[in-house]
Parts: structure tokens; sequence; C-alpha cells
């Protein structure tokens, strides 16, 4: 199976978008098969030190125990303005193994 082929099958929620004159903000979650990300992201609209920020949480989907994706997305969905440490807060509370970092490009 190619990549093409897997990407077609990932499951993608975005939560908030918002945009001023600097940079584009986004919270999203994917499900990616075997492991889901929920990210922060942060594009500069203009920059010469940086051209994104991923804010994220991985998450091993044999890790969630009876927990599903659509049961993460709906607890995200229930949170005014919802940031990774919504998410992280949820996992700790379910003793919930998780990786979680910031890159950038």
């Amino acid at each position: 199976m190619s990549s093409a082929d897997s990407a077609k099958d990932w499951r993608h929620t975005v939560f908030s978008q918002s945009e001023n004159e600097i940079a584009k903000y986004c919270s999203c979650i994917t499900d990616y098969g075997e492991w889901i990300k929920y990210s922060d992201l942060c594009l500069p609209k203009m920059s010469r030190i940086f051209e994104e920020f991923d804010n994220y949480v991985h998450i091993n989907k044999n890790d969630l125990k009876n927990i599903t994706f659509d049961q993460l997305v709906n607890f995200l969905k229930k949170i005014k303005n919802v940031t990774k440490k919504h998410l992280v807060q949820y996992l700790s509370e379910n003793q919930i193994p998780y990786e979680e970092g910031l890159w950038s490009s």
C-alpha cells in the first residue's frame, strides 16, 4: 500500500482556526491508523526564523484501552477553546501513555 493510499483513510477534525497579521493558528486531531496526533499549529505568514510550530501529542492507539478516536473528538469538542493541555490532562487521568513535544521547521 502506498502512502497516498493510506492517507485517504486518515480521519481529521479541526477544533479551531484563526489568523492575524503575523500567523495562522489551528487546533486539530488526526487519526493516522495506528496512532493519533493532536496539534496546536502556528503557521507564520512571514518569518526568516521559522516556518511552522507544532505543539503536539502522539498517542499509540494500542495504549487507548477501550477509548476510540471518536470518543476523544467528542470529549474535545465539548471544551471551549480546546488546547493540548486539555487532552494531556484527560490522558493522564485515564493513565494512557503519550508523547508530547514541540516541533519547528
